[in-house]
């Protein structure tokens, strides 16, 4: 009887052994099956996290995790700033803060909280957006284009916009038209469009001429003469009076004499021009921003030289990268080091600072450049400012460059807008904006 019974004992124990070998086989070997998208276990988890909120420099509140039903669900009170807040979908994902500082918003997750099912908690962010400034600059923008306003000297972005955008608090419902809406209203062209530069580009090019011992006094040669391309003529954007000086030329934004200057610049030059700026490298920011690489672009001929000067080569820029090169200027030739998150809070709900780079400590012009262009500016009112058009195609884009208060900025400002129906639309929008931020 005995004997019997340590058999089937026996028998027992080998069974569990072959059940905790097979148990322990596949957590090793299936380990990501609770990463799965398709695991409604996790997706129940996703809706059960009291994701931290989302605030603007006044702690404005621009997202937060609301209860509904049995779950919890991601409210967005001020749908204009989805530009830079971005979304979070249990669908399809995230964008903006919401993706970048994804690990805070949800907060830490340990062994022993999830054995004991507590609920995960997330920290809160804030971020450097005036709620004010945002309305206003998304208020103006109703035209495809983008509009960013940066603080000087911290490069804190006051305001980034993109139009047209959409609506994070019904992404879910209608991501099926905006994912295939050609007007493209998920794609940031803040800071991932890109775009010829046009006139917009002389900025950096005067800039080159100046330190290499050029002046706005000199006396140019018929500076308003239009100039012609492969598929394309341009001329002066604007015929406030005949253009006489290299000052002149720049207010005016005309091309011919830019193209003389890139004339008597070799090829390598040019490239090392757009490497000063960085042109070819996406700002860093806490959002997906993108650049394109300037490296293989033949300027073999004079023609080609000048196309690339005057804005109309292959180089594209984008939005967030000209308004670094506004804040430059207004910054005495130092490139802030721009910035959208300005604190996260710690688990114990301190608010501590977030950086995610360092401030220029050599200017990328000198500041005596950096005033000889704040003063080949127009001025208008309080502000100071360059503007033009770019071509692409048969369609005109718009560029402003600008900054507030015109004596001493405290504000740098970029405006662009597609398929303008002139070349000063964007200026008139930028200047605008700039009134009420920079009032005289």
């Amino acid at each position: 009887m005995s004997k019997s019974i340590q058999r089937t004992a026996l028998a027992f124990l080998l069974a569990f052994l072959l059940l905790a070998l097979a148990l322990g086989r596949w957590s090793l070997a299936s380990a990501d099956l609770s990463a799965r998208d398709d695991n409604p276990r996790r997706v129940f988890a996703e809706q059960l996290i009291q994701r931290g909120s989302i605030f603007d420099r006044n702690d404005h509140v621009l997202a937060e995790t609301v209860p509904q039903s049995d779950t919890l669900v991601r409210h967005y009170p001020f749908a204009v700033a989805a530009p830079v807040v971005g979304y979070m979908s249990i669908n399809y994902g995230a964008a903006g803060i919401e993706e970048t500082l994804d690990r805070v918003l949800r907060g830490p997750r340990d062994f022993l909280a999830q054995v004991l099912h507590h609920r995960q908690v997330g920290q809160g962010v804030r971020t450097t957006l005036d709620s004010r400034a945002q309305q206003i600059l998304s208020d103006r923008l109703v035209q495809p284009g983008a509009a960013i306003v940066l603080s000087i000297p911290d490069g804190a972005i006051v305001a980034l916009t993109s139009y047209p955008s959409f609506d994070p608090n019904t992404l879910d419902q209608s991501w099926k038209t905006l994912s295939t809406d050609p007007a493209a209203p998920l794609l940031n062209r803040a800071t991932q469009g890109l775009y010829q530069p046009g006139a917009i580009f002389q900025t950096m090019l005067l800039a080159e001429a100046l330190e290499r011992g050029a002046l706005l006094t000199e006396t140019l040669a018929q500076p308003d003469r239009p100039l012609p391309l492969e598929r394309l003529t341009l001329n002066c954007a604007r015929s406030d009076a005949p253009p006489v000086t290299l000052a002149d030329a720049y207010a005016q934004a005309c091309p011919a004499p830019f193209a003389d200057l890139a004339a008597q610049l070799t090829p390598d030059d040019l490239l090392a021009l757009t490497q000063k700026w960085k042109l070819d490298q996406p700002p860093i920011l806490e959002l997906r921003t993108s650049a394109a690489p300037t490296l293989t672009y033949d300027l073999s001929t004079t023609l080609a030289r000048q196309a690339f000067a005057v804005g109309q080569g292959q180089l594209t820029l984008s939005p967030l990268r000209m308004a670094l090169v506004a804040a430059t200027i207004g910054n005495k030739g130092f490139v802030p080091a721009i910035f959208v998150v300005k604190d996260v809070q710690s688990p114990d709900g301190r608010w501590q600072p977030y950086t995610n780079s360092t401030a220029a400590t050599v200017p990328i012009i000198a500041p005596e450049t950096a005033r000889a262009l704040l003063q080949a500016m127009r001025v208008q009112g309080n502000s100071v400012g360059h503007g033009g058009a770019a071509f692409s195609g048969n369609r005109q884009h718009a560029w402003f460059i600008g900054l507030a208060p015109a004596d001493q900025p405290k504000y740098a400002l970029v405006v662009l807008l597609e398929a303008a129906a002139t070349a000063t639309d964007a200026e008139d929008l930028g200047r605008e904006v700039l009134k009420e931020l920079a009032p005289e």
